[in-house]
């Protein structure tokens, strides 16, 4: 097999140490510790995670030609089996603020910068086995005309016999994806989507979802995305663990050039709890990796459960171990 395509949203995540909570009063000096930048976004987060898996990955993203995306260049040509084609464009490369107070849920201050400037039909996808594309909703290239890019990206992958994944991210509710028709985008895109793998609060704000999680509304999610098309659907929600839903035997062809016994997927519903977590350095990154896990497992031949399982192990480590950047493989 020749490898994964990564395609699409990347930033430069800068993370500030906090003592405690962030201090916003104007006039104020607030002092914080040592600040950890590494690569996020889908590219950054699940290519990376692939990569020290042992997947050959190529990643796409479109960057700009300023100190970002030089520390972007430089970080990706440090990575073994990575190989990055990057968009240069004249925009800003995409960053992230990432603010994340001890015992306390992340908050993200993000640009999406040269992010907008993705050019989907300008991707080489000669030579892969898979192409994963991440967040559309931070993308507005992508977000424009409804998705229409988007989907003939991937119906243009699935027709040349290449297993398609998507992720989703948050809809920021003042942003220009909040005017996208989610539920009429995932229908057109879905069809061409063989693993689709968002977060329940991916999900809850632009299907009108109450934001709360609930098991049964998780589960009736997992049966609605799978009826708009999707093959397999992996449902993350954090400290509630993950579903996963699959169709039927004769939506998943494309998933038998990896050799796992289809019939043993063909239909499963599965919940697990999220694999134990010795010590929380991060959070960040935990659904990509988990992600990557799945990825990397079905491109393995294994089976439903040991590929959830497989997942829901590498994202701990990665929140374990401090985040994708910092992530050096699953324990032994």
């Amino acid at each position: 097999m020749a490898g994964v395509a990564v395609v699409g949203h990347l930033t430069v995540d800068i993370t500030p140490q906090l003592p405690g909570p962030p201090v916003l009063r104007p006039g104020v000096l607030a002092q914080v510790g040592p600040a950890a930048v590494a690569l996020g976004g889908a590219v950054g987060n699940t290519g990376r995670v692939l990569a020290v898996l042992g997947v050959p990955v190529v990643g796409t993203a479109a960057i700009g030609g300023d100190d970002f995306g030089r520390i972007v260049i430089d970080r990706f040509a440090g990575l073994a089996g990575f190989e990055f084609r990057p968009q240069l464009c004249d925009r800003a490369t995409g960053y992230t603020i990432v603010v994340e107070p001890p015992a306390t849920d992340r908050t993200f201050w993000h640009h999406p910068g040269a992010n907008a400037a993705l050019r989907l039909d300008e991707v080489g996808l000669d030579g892969l086995d898979l192409v994963h594309f991440g967040y559309p909703s931070l993308m507005p290239g992508v977000c424009a005309d409804q998705g229409a890019g988007l989907a003939g990206f991937l119906a243009r992958a699935a027709g040349e016999g290449l297993v398609t994944s998507l992720d989703l991210a948050w809809v920021d509710p003042r942003s220009e994806a909040a005017a996208v028709d989610w539920p009429a985008f995932l229908r057109a895109a879905l069809p061409s989507v063989d693993v689709l793998t968002p977060s329940y609060d991916d999900l809850a704000s632009p299907l009108g979802l109450d934001a709360s999680w609930d098991p049964s509304r998780g589960r009736a999610l997992v049966e609605e995305l799978l009826g708009w098309g999707a093959g397999v659907v992996m449902l993350s929600a954090g400290e509630h663990g993950v579903l996963l839903g699959v169709a039927g035997r004769d939506r998943l062809g494309r998933l038998a050039r990896y050799g796992g016994d289809l019939s043993a997927w063909a239909g499963v519903r599965l919940a697990l709890p999220p694999a134990p977590v010795r010590r929380i350095a991060t959070t960040v990154g935990a659904g990509d990796a988990a992600t990557a896990g799945l990825l990397a497992a079905l491109r393995r031949g294994r089976g439903p459960q040991d590929a959830l399982r497989f997942a829901t192990q590498v994202a701990a480590a990665v929140i374990e171990q401090g985040g994708t950047g910092a992530f050096t493989g699953l324990p032994a």
